[in-house]
């Protein structure tokens, strides 16, 4: 990440979710550009602030987040306004567990965890919760029809990487790579 970002501004970091493999490197990130903010919940920013909340201290190192100061608490139907032409708007979409947001931006969904095409949401870690994930990914359902969805994770396949594309069509793919 660091180096495609090599002589980029980061204009902001739009958490989807705040367990372990989708913060690290957060820490580096904010080293290396300090002026930028994290958005995220209030239960976000509290999985931010302790490797047992982002269940980090069981998995590969434990995580804290370094710089409380560049976190900015957003809600549902917010705005943020990431430069003059680019704005993402905030939908709460807990379930997977509570931090979990999705951003609509243009024609593209940032759906994290809260919905992966072909995959069923998981709610059995902790603060997962099977009704809110439903009622979550019937709404992200809706906002997806004729954006290009870009989930928290890949779907590996027949050793590709598939990223599910418009209408939300599983068969419907935005892109195919191959791994290398």
């Amino acid at each position: 990440m660091l180096t495609l970002l090599k002589h980029k501004k980061l204009n902001g970091i739009l958490l989807s979710h705040a367990h372990f493999d989708h913060i690290y490197g957060l820490n580096e990130l904010i080293k290396r550009f300090p002026d930028t903010l994290v958005y995220t919940n209030e239960s976000g920013k509290d999985a931010l602030l302790d490797a047992r909340k982002n269940m980090s201290l069981y998995h590969e190192k434990p995580f804290v987040f370094e710089f409380p100061n560049c976190i900015r608490i957003v809600k549902d139907n917010d705005e943020i306004r990431l430069s003059d032409k680019l704005k993402a708007k905030v939908v709460a979409t807990p379930g997977h567990h509570p931090s979990c947001l999705t951003y609509l931006m243009g024609d593209a969904i940032f759906t994290g965890d809260s919905y992966i095409p072909g995959t069923k949401v998981v709610t059995n870690l902790p603060k997962g919760n099977k009704k809110h994930a439903q009622e979550s990914l019937n709404k992200i359902l809706l906002l997806a029809k004729e954006r290009t969805v870009y989930p928290g994770h890949y779907i590996e396949d027949n050793n590709k990487k598939t990223l599910f594309g418009r209408n939300n069509e599983e068969q419907d793919l935005a892109l195919s790579c191959s791994h290398e």
